[in-house]
């Protein structure tokens, strides 16, 4: 049937069909012909392959409207005649009764070929028109009207273009022809169809008829290579039947259906051997066939499409729902079947089809079609393991004689389909094989377990592998397996636990302690109980019985077991009882809220271990450092902090390792946020990228694990004994009396009952401080002093945790140019020196302070940086405390020269937001009486300096130019004081002296300088030259008369023209003058060129060099140095020329006359001259 193609018959000249069949059938399906159905379909692709039969009346259609595979789709009439006498005589007779013939049956779907051959071409030439000609005579017998009816072909035997082209013509003519023939019968058959669907509902119809219909419109698909289309017909029909099958279960039962309902006696299993499925078609057809044979039948016809359109998976796809369908059909139609065969019919199936994809499947395509065929290796394990169940094949039970006759009754309903391929065994072989003993079964059984797990775990789909897991573990408790029921049980708790199906992990865990009970150990059997017994999600019979179970079976521990207490009890609340610190040596308790999940009461011991560390900067023997440069705080809380838990947990990577996960905490993000408004971005940077980011583990533990239960060191620890702990909360105080300072962590809880202890970590960070402090010192403020003002500083003392005894001593030693000074009655003040102040102290309580008032007082002169010592008798070490004092003010001066006349500056400087008045400044000559200086400040003046406000004072040197010493010093004194009333009145004003040394201070040379415009000229003018004249005039008598002088002049103002700098002589009582070109390049009024004078100071060789030189003279032809070299005893500088040196004068040494005088200069002219044939033009 699969071999159907469309029928064509030949008529006319068997010869030459036979001579042209061969040619044609191979050459009519090469080539692709579009395909046009009616009613807008979308148009296809098809190879035409046809089968050519000899026409008779006996093969004409019979009913055209009922069939399409087995009637002829087109007539062909084959001739060769050419020449006209013949045509009249026999073949135009031939063709007409031909053509009579079909008109009377009503076909219209014919073609007459008629073949040229070149003998029919030889011969003399005839007079004859060509409308005479066969061809003519044949298109006007019987195609007046349609043309297209008659064909000729060129000689068809020869290989030229011509005969080829005439060739392929041809075929298309007669592919094109064929289609529509075929289109013709095809909606004829299809409205028949249709027709017949909807006479459904009619008495009388039948399923069986119309399913061979719309099968045959599937098989005309399936020829014509739409093996879709096809496909959907049997979808079709599927969907049909299935409805037919629901209406039944609700009543409405149609006759045909009785047929389809008889007593079962056959279950094989699916067939998808070709020929074996065609030959439950004939069943159908006669209405004899069962509901399985013919599901069966149907499914095949679908997979043998599927197949062809190479999706095999899509096989495994449909396998399942099929095979669902069909046991829920038998249920709904309530078929008669024996007990079992419905499982051996899903096991054969299941097989038959996985064989199936298995050859028709490859490696590239594996993923897509394990993904459905991992449900059918796991359907034909269930259903083996029913017939197993049935069949008495299960390892804890033994075959009756019942179950051997239903063996037997089973196997002999599946003995009519051919089993085994090529030597392999078939599925019907695997099944007779399995039920044969309960080795055989205990094999495919566990073949079978372990495929269809091994596929889920391929897949990524672990729950169907671990629930395919806990049927194992249960075949092997039954085989006394226990080791691989526990692995299987085990890997099926950790997926519950992990994804939190409390009621599966107690009944895995109820399955666990049965296997361990089994095995007889002990050790495990107690921790199964009490996860059982602690669950809230099981009735309470079975965990007061497990609970029984575990106190029973704890009696019997040898050893005593360790156990997480996450699941048993809970820690819900922990509270430290202390009104306003733990002082060491107090007893500290700690008031637990503890739930217990167990079904009843239980007496037990409790004790939590505590992480004890030290305070910082605290020794390993508990005592304070030495150091005394900072101190901590006596007054802080006895309950600590976060940090100082988390910095606890941090004392070692070792004991570090031992906490849980849940203990340490991760840290937080830290996220900065950059945003650009230039170019409208932001950036985010994570600052502590190293510490939150940290590499996972691959491949993590899904439920920690028993070995994780390890108990820490409980030296140190809180505990209760002799508690009964009921079911629900329980408040139980814990105590303990530390031995040593520092912060206490809640680290691990042991709760101990018989020989079982239950340790669960505290993972709610809870800790407490143990504080013994010492009395500590501190002294505010300690910056942002004045120096030479009186200060206010607090010196306070906190008692620490035992307090102060009356009359303590102390010492306060203070370092040079500072004072201090105490001004209290709280404590008694017993020695007082410049540098030194000892104290007596009044009692003070624990925790309490006292605060000693003190005013210091640093000199102006002396360094920023003092230094107080603290010496207490409670202390090895004195306390050290550094001071930074600056100065409110600042002094510096300045000398001016007016001629020979000199005046000296004096100027404050305020360097802080208090002000300060400032009165008598006074100037004193020391070390000489011949000069004095004269004041030219305001008498009795008070002035204010503040970090906004300076002041200066002047006064004029009386120089005598016979008894001026080269180096004059003086002295400015000044008195200053806040401007505070209080302090007016109480506190003293102060004297503030400063140091003033003067050199080089005489007048040497004055310097005058003048522009002139160029001569004949009145005026200076933007653009033009004109004269700098500069005249230097010695002032006092001096060595140095050798002087460079240059010119600087400002650039964009003016340019000098030749040489800025020159060397000259200067006499005494004799005037020097120098001329310069200069050019104003600006209009107004411009400042004169400054003029700037140096020593010029020429260089001369030293005596010994000028006598080593004179010794060593030597006649040019005597030396025996080359030219441009030196000896190896004579240095190379004693060879290169003298250089002079500038050296620039000292301030006031030189005196220019000129400074900030300005020079008018008119702006450029805005005409210009222009010489044309010797006359200028303005």
């Amino acid at each position: 049937m699969s071999n159907h193609k469309p029928i064509v018959t030949y008529c006319g000249d068997e010869a030459l069909f036979s001579a042209l069949s061969a040619g044609l059938t191979c050459a009519l399906p090469k080539e692709e012909v579009e395909w046009r159905r009616s009613y807008g379909r979308v148009p296809k692709t098809v190879n035409l392959d046809v089968i050519f039969i000899k026409f008779s009346v006996e093969c004409l259609p019979k009913h055209p409207n009922l069939s399409v595979l087995d009637q002829p789709v087109f007539h062909i009439f084959w001739t060769d005649c050419s020449d006209i006498d013949i045509y009249r005589a026999t073949t135009k007779d031939e063709i007409s009764n031909w053509h009579t013939t079909l008109r009377n049956n009503g076909i219209i779907d014919w073609l007459i070929v008629v073949v040229l051959n070149s003998d029919s071409k030889r011969g003399k030439k005839s007079n004859i028109l060509p409308r005479t000609s066969v061809v003519d005579k044949v298109k006007g017998d019987f195609c007046s009207k349609q043309n297209d009816r008659c064909f000729v072909l060129h000689e068809p035997f020869r290989s030229d273009v011509k005969s080829a082209e005439s060739w392929q013509t041809f075929l298309q003519r007669l592919r094109h022809l064929i289609l529509q023939g075929l289109n013709r019968n095809l909606s004829h058959f299809e409205e028949n169809m249709r027709s017949q669907r909807e006479k459904r509902t009619e008495p009388g119809w039948s399923f069986c008829n119309y399913f061979m219909l719309q099968e045959e419109l599937a098989m005309v698909f399936e020829m014509m290579g739409q093996f879709e289309d096809a496909l959907v017909q049997y979808d079709e029909l599927d969907a049909l039947f299935t409805q037919y099958v629901v209406n039944c279960s609700a009543g409405d039962m149609a006759d045909w259906m009785v047929s389809f309902m008889r007593p079962c006696v056959c279950w094989d299993g699916l067939t998808l051997s070709p020929d074996l499925r065609y030959a439950k078609r004939e069943n159908i057809q006669q209405a004899q066939s069962h509901l399985l044979d013919f599901r069966n039948y149907l499914f095949a016809c679908q997979v043998a499409l599927i197949l062809k359109l190479q999706r095999p998976w899509e096989v495994a796809q449909r396998s399942l729902p099929f095979m669902h369908n069909c046991v829920n059909e038998l249920c709904l139609l309530e078929i008669a079947m024996p007990r079992g065969s419905v499982s051996c019919w899903v096991f054969l199936s299941c097989l038959e089809v996985l064989d199936t994809c298995e050859n028709y499947s490859n490696l590239v395509e594996f993923e897509t079609y394990s993904l459905h065929t991992v449900s059918l290796w796991n359907y034909a394990r269930i259903k083996l393991h029913e017939l197993g169940e049935l069949c008495g094949l299960m390892p804890d039970t033994e075959s009756t004689s019942d179950q051997l006759h239903m063996v037997v009754d089973l196997l002999a309903g599946m003995g009519q389909t051919q089993s085994g391929n090529s030597g392999k065994p078939g599925p019907m072989d695997k099944l007779r094989e399995a039920l044969s003993s309960k080795e055989s079964f205990k094999k495919h059984y566990l073949e079978l377990s372990e495929l269809a797990m091994g596929t889920f775990k391929h897949l990524g789909r672990l729950r169907n592998a671990r629930l395919i897991g806990i049927e194992l573990a249960a075949f092997f408790m039954k085989l006394g397996e226990l080791y691989m029921a526990e692995n299987y049980l085990l890997e099926a708790l950790k997926m519950y636990k992990n994804e939190g199906w409390d009621l599966l992990a107690t009944t895995t865990y109820i399955s666990l302690a049965e296997c361990h009970k089994k095995q007889k150990n002990t050790f495990k059997y107690v921790k199964a109980c009490t996860h059982v017994t602690s669950s809230c999600v099981i009735d309470g019979d079975t965990r007061n019985h497990y609970f029984d179970e575990l106190i029973s079976a704890a009696q019997l521990l040898d050893k005593t077991v360790r156990i997480r207490a996450e699941h048993i009890f809970a820690l819900s609340k922990m509270d430290v009882t202390a009104a306003n610190g733990i002082i060491l040596g107090d007893e500290v308790t700690v008031d637990f809220c503890i739930i217990s999940r167990l079904p009843s009461d239980v007496m037990c011991n409790i004790a939590c271990s505590l992480l004890h560390t030290a305070f910082e900067g605290q020794s390993d023997d508990g005592e304070r450092p030495s150091s005394r440069t900072t101190s901590r705080s006596a007054s802080q809380s006895s309950m600590g902090s976060m940090g100082s838990f988390m910095d606890s947990l941090s004392l070692s990577n070792s004991r570090s390792k031992m906490l849980p996960g849940n203990l340490i905490r991760k840290p937080k993000l830290r996220i900065q946020e950059t945003i650009d408004e230039a170019t409208g971005t932001a950036y985010v940077v994570c600052r502590n990228a190293s510490a939150v980011l940290e590499r996972m583990d691959s491949h993590p533990s899904l439920i920690q694990k028993d070995t994780d239960a390890t108990k820490e060191d409980f030296v140190c620890c809180l505990q209760a004994a002799a508690i009964v702990l009921h079911p629900g909360s329980n408040l139980v105080p814990l105590k303990v009396k530390p031995e040593a300072k520092g912060n206490y962590a809640l680290k691990q809880v042991c709760i101990e009952i018989s020989s079982m202890e239950f340790l669960q970590w505290v993972t709610v960070p809870k800790c407490f401080d143990v504080i013994c402090d010492e009395p500590s010192v501190s002294l505010t403020p300690d910056a942002g002093l004045l120096a030479g003002i009186v200060q206010n500083v607090e010196l306070r003392i906190d008692s620490g945790s035992h307090g102060l005894v009356e009359g303590l001593v102390i010492k306060m030693v203070v370092s040079t140019g500072l004072s201090v000074q105490m001004k209290t009655s709280a404590a008694t003040v017993l020695a007082e020196t410049e540098d030194s102040l000892r104290v007596q102290l009044p009692a003070v309580s624990p925790g309490g302070s006292i605060v000693l008032p003190l005013d210091i007082v640093a000199a102006l002169d002396s360094h920023r940086k003092h230094k107080i010592m603290l010496f207490c008798a409670w202390s090895s070490a004195p306390y050290e405390f550094l001071l930074s004092l600056r100065s409110p003010f600042t002094i510096s001066h300045s000398l001016h020269t007016a001629g020979q006349q000199k005046f000296l500056q004096v100027l404050l400087h305020g360097e802080c937001a208090e002000s300060f008045s400032v009165v008598q400044p006074q100037l004193y000559v020391l070390d000489t009486d011949a000069i004095t200086v004269t004041s030219i400040n305001i008498p009795d003046q008070i002035g204010v300096i503040n970090k906004e406000q300076n002041i200066s004072f002047m006064w004029k040197l009386n120089l005598d130019p016979q008894q001026d010493p080269d180096v004059l010093p003086l002295q400015f004194t000044v008195i200053y004081k806040r401007l505070k009333e209080e302090e007016e009145v109480v506190r003293p004003s102060r004297k503030c002296t400063y140091s003033v040394s003067l050199a080089n201070y005489k007048t040497l040379y004055s310097v005058t300088s003048h522009v002139e415009p160029a001569s004949g000229v009145t005026f200076c003018r933007a653009g033009h030259m004109c004269r700098l004249h500069v005249q230097i005039a010695m002032m006092f008598t001096t060595t140095d008369v050798s002087l460079m002088y240059e010119v600087i002049a400002d650039q964009p103002m003016w340019a000098v023209c030749g040489r800025t700098a020159g060397i000259i002589m200067v006499k005494e009582d004799s005037v020097n003058q120098v001329s310069l070109d200069v050019m104003p390049l600006v209009g107004g009024y411009l400042p004169v060129p400054e003029v700037k004078l140096s020593k010029y100071i020429r260089e001369e060789r030293r005596d010994s060099e000028t006598e080593n030189s004179e010794q060593h003279d030597l006649p040019p032809a005597q030396s025996s140095t080359p030219r441009g070299a030196f000896s190896g005893k004579q240095s190379p500088a004693h060879c290169l020329p003298p250089v002079p040196r500038q050296e620039s004068f000292s301030k006031g040494q030189v005196y220019n006359k000129s400074q900030a005088m300005q020079v008018h200069v008119l702006p450029a002219s805005n005409t210009s001259s222009l010489e044309l044939g010797g006359h200028v033009v303005v």
